[in-house]
């Protein structure tokens, strides 16, 4: 607690701060002694409200600005000092442009000085003081303020401190609304009492990213705004509650329907709309809300909340802000599940497995190696579409040992395949990682381990990673790539042109070849657009001395043009269609030895052009 002496605070001031028995009696003791302790004609004290602005209430004295008076963050002098943490001192307001300045000059003030209250870094509102004179407030003001508010803001915190256990598991301590175990019970209590609830789940998009981005502090201070944004628009009768993270569930009452939680979502889309300020950070947010209400077929709260939750995903994989559970999304839902259930039983009895697809040299056509490509036919749901098997491998936490089994199962594979047929020894084999799976922190270490273990070189086990997918600066997937690339792993570039961060990743990571995405290939052909595109590409590529591969070949023209264009390897069906590993030894052994026996996959190119190396000179 701060030493409240150096200022000399009254006695009676701290004797009714101690003797206070909530938060509500310790502002009111401030409000009572305020003005005997510092010369201001007019005290207010401002608390947030709806998340973009703060509220004025009275302290002592005749208001100036009305109890009730709603002030924006952005823009005000309360809202500088709450967001800032800092105390805000206008020597005259003849000169401010804050939103509350004129308001105070027609009532003759001129100066005034704001101060935050602030707990455990946490800003719970400001304390406001104003005079008539200009350049009243003097640093000693600002002094004696500061230590005032940090006494009373002690006092607050120990009253929080000492709430009951029960108050202090009901309520999640970042935003303030229901935690995690007090919505759950909530729900479970309208089920038992009939109360026909709706849900709605929701779910901050890209919420990482932004952590990421702009640090876990601004990334706590959104979800509150955001909070208190919802918390806003819901009714009396509904409740608020944080799942955990970035995640919120809202249990609206009596709504058999569902209709009054479509009204709730279509409010929560408006008041989060505006961004979100940060002094001078402006942060964007978006979020994906599901919604459901009581099926027919599932009268109990998990089955409720699992539909919301679905919705919530579905939304997410949409363009839509939010989705209302139905069938389908039931269907698919049940689906997942049965897929979760039998992901282990499939990795350990081989019907999860790999196909290889080989990749061409595009002007010979010889097989200068193969990606591995997973593949899962499951006995009940059939072919299971690999994106939605990665999905569900890292939602259900199994990343990282799906990502060692992935690289043990294509090692052993290839140095089988190696040893069967020796003139293919130098080809190489090339695996799909997602950022998530690089973001393993052991992952280097794995791959250089498990390449030993199998007698492979850095460049015979090549990592591919999807462009489309961001790898932020400082993301632990970026320092793998840089660990790998520093090892002489050779790093392909997959899916080239559906992203945001193409010629990004070229300046942050030894990139050996870049996979050029069938969207672009496919038009190769059509139009002029695709063709300078693909051969600028190209050419940049041949400068960097990378490789350039043509995926989703499927003509003998799409083959030509993107030959002509200047790619260097091919793949796609027109080249090979992806297959069980013995059927593609196979066919490599039916093709039998290429001119070229030795070579890799993407194998260091000639040196650099000589204009490269007039730039590099």
């Amino acid at each position: 607690m701060p030493s409240a002496a150096r200022v000399s605070l009254p006695s009676g001031f701290i004797h009714e701060l101690a003797a206070a028995t909530s938060r509500e009696r310790v502002l009111s003791a401030t409000a009572k002694w305020m003005p005997h302790i510092i010369e201001a004609e007019r005290s207010s004290v401002a608390l947030p409200s709806d998340g973009l602005h703060l509220q004025i209430y009275a302290m002592s004295g005749p208001l100036i600005i009305p109890q009730g008076t709603q002030l924006p963050i952005n823009g005000s002098l309360v809202g500088q000092a709450f967001s800032s943490q800092q105390i805000v001192t206008v020597p005259d307001l003849v000169d401010s442009r804050s939103a509350e300045a004129h308001r105070l000059l027609d009532f003759g003030l001129r100066s005034a000085i704001v101060c935050p209250m602030v707990i455990g870094g946490r800003s719970l509102g400001t304390i406001n003081l104003g005079n008539s004179k200009p350049n009243f407030f003097t640093p000693k003001h600002g002094q004696k303020l500061r230590t005032i508010v940090d006494l009373v803001a002690s006092f607050i915190g120990a009253h929080a401190r000492a709430e009951s256990e029960y108050e202090r598991a009901s309520t999640d301590q970042l935003t303030s609304s229901l935690s995690r175990s007090a919505i759950l019970e909530h729900l479970d209590q309208a089920f038992a009492q009939d109360r026909k609830p709706s849900l709605l789940y929701l779910d901050v998009d890209g919420f990482k990213t932004i952590n990421d981005t702009h640090g876990h502090l601004h990334g706590d201070e959104l979800l509150r705004v955001l909070a208190q944004r919802v918390e806003g628009v819901v009714r009396e009768v509904d409740r608020l509650g944080r799942l955990g993270g970035d995640e919120f569930l809202i249990v609206v009452a009596e709504d058999p329907e569902g209709s009054a939680a479509r009204r709730i979502a279509e409010r929560i889309g408006a008041v989060c709309e505006a961004p979100v300020m940060f002094q001078s950070v402006r942060v964007q947010a978006k979020l994906s809300i599901g919604i459901a209400s009581v099926p027919p077929t599932i009268g109990t709260a998990q089955g409720l909340l699992n539909d919301a939750d679905e919705a919530m995903y579905e939304a997410k994989r949409s363009t839509n802000a939010t989705a209302v559970a139905d069938e389908r999304i039931r269907s698919r839902a049940r689906m997942v599940a049965t897929i979760d259930r039998d992901l282990d039983i499939g990795l350990r009895t081989g019907t999860i497995t790999h196909h290889f697809q080989p990749v061409r040299d595009i002007t010979t056509r010889e097989i200068m190696g193969a990606e591995a490509l997973i593949r899962w036919d499951h006995a009940l749901l059939g072919k299971i579409p690999p994106p939605l098997l990665v999905q569900r491998l890292e939602r259900t936490g199994r990343t990282d040992a799906f990502t060692e089994w992935t690289l043990r199962t294509v090692a052993a594979h290839w140095c089988d395949l190696r040893r069967r047929i020796p003139w293919f020894r130098d080809k190489a084999v090339s695996v799909n990682l997602s950022p998530r799976q690089l973001a393993w922190r052991d992952y280097a270490d794995v791959h250089r381990a498990i390449s030993d273990e199998f007698d492979l070189r850095p460049e015979d086990l090549i990592v591919e990673v999807v462009e489309s997918e961001e790898i932020s600066i400082g993301d632990p997937a970026e320092q793998t790539l840089q660990a790998l690339g520093e090892a002489g792993v050779l790093i392909a570039l997959d899916d080239f042109g559906t992203g945001h961060n193409a010629l990004s990743y070229l300046t942050r990571f030894q990139i050996a070849a870049i996979k050029f995405d069938r969207s672009l290939v496919s038009q190769a052909n059509k139009t002029m657009q695709a063709r300078t595109i693909l051969a600028g590409l190209a050419s940049i590529c041949h400068e960097l001395s990378i490789a350039s591969l043509a995926e989703g070949i499927e003509t003998e023209a799409e083959a030509r043009v993107c030959q002509q264009l200047g790619i260097t390897h091919g793949q796609g069906w027109h080249f090979g269609y992806p297959v069980p590993l013995e059927t593609f030894v196979g066919e490599v052994t039916a093709e039998g030895p290429p001119v070229r026996l030795a070579g890799g996959l993407f194998e260091p190119l000639e040196a650099a052009s000589t204009a490269t190396r007039r730039l590099v000179d």
